[in-house]
């Protein structure tokens, strides 16, 4: 069960989200919600709020809805989602646009179903970003693990999804960081080893949770400690650019969403020849 806590992987995501929830009142939407997981610790959190979520992966969503615990969970395509224009406060999306062939097509989705001044809150892997790691090993291009094992076609930094998310009609008005090192470094590790053994099935975080004994209590301990180490990590370099960005995004009136698509282009860092299954985060990895 997922807590916005220390010793919670994605608990610094979910932390990020809800201060961004926080003055929000009425309905939100997750936008390739995989198994639930985020939705329904939102829902656990917030329960004022009206929480919906979809995804493309029925076996996912056959997983959330045997306990849906208030979350309105539907089959959807991040490229055309089945909800009115303006129907939603706040979208979020963790870990998904890296997968997407055509980011640009979930974007415009994504504003076409917030109402105008809404929020938008994305969790995105920046393996281009200057000065990290990923960028140092060349990852999507010299350093392909993870292309290959994690699904990720698309190689963001700050700079190309603020222009894209502005483009758009989604301007960034806030960032926060993590990934600073810790996890970078445990990420091309992780990705490298999986080159050496070959595929597996599902996050280490799953495997520690399906791991019986005293090794897979050793296991779910190190995830714990690799999760509090990161979140500390995070906090304590929060104003310095890391290899994952929480970005929040306000979808922009009518006629200024109309002169962000005049004055801008977005620029494709796409890794060619790769094609996802669908926009369910692959989530065979720490991110």
């Amino acid at each position: 069960m997922l807590r916005p806590r220390p010793w919670f992987m994605n608990g610094l995501k979910l932390r990020y989200l809800l201060a961004d929830l926080g003055p929000v009142r009425g309905k939100v939407l997750d936008l390739g919600c995989g198994a639930g997981s985020v939705a329904k610790a939102v829902k656990r959190e917030r329960p004022d709020l009206d929480v919906a979520a979809c995804d493309v992966s029925r076996s996912a969503l056959a997983i959330a809805e045997a306990s849906p615990e208030g979350v309105a969970f539907r089959a959807a395509e991040a490229e055309k989602l089945p909800y009115a224009d303006g129907e939603f406060d706040v979208v979020w999306i963790f870990d998904v646009l890296e997968h997407v062939e055509k980011p640009e097509l979930v974007l415009r989705e994504v504003a076409r179903v917030l109402r105008p001044g809404g929020r938008f809150h994305i969790v995105l892997p920046l393996e281009g970003q200057p000065w990290t790691l990923y960028r140092f090993i060349g990852c999507g291009t010299r350093w392909t693990a993870k292309v290959r094992h994690g699904g990720h076609i698309q190689v963001f930094s700050a700079e190309r999804f603020s222009g894209l998310a502005a483009f758009c009609g989604l301007p960034v008005t806030a960032t926060r960081w993590s990934y600073h090192f810790v996890l970078q470094v445990l990420d091309i590790l992780y990705f490298t080893w999986l080159d050496w053994r070959g595929p597996v099935s599902g996050s280490v975080e799953d495997m520690a949770a399906a791991r019986e004994g005293i090794v897979g209590s050793l296991m779910r301990a190190v995830s714990m400690t690799v999760a509090t180490l990161a979140w500390g990590e995070a906090t304590l370099l929060a104003d310095l650019p890391g290899g994952c960005g929480h970005f929040t995004c306000t979808r922009a009136q009518s006629s200024e969403a109309a002169q962000a698509t005049r004055s801008l282009s977005p620029r494709s860092n796409g890794i060619r020849g790769s094609q996802p299954s669908s926009f369910l985060a692959l989530e065979t990895s720490l991110t």
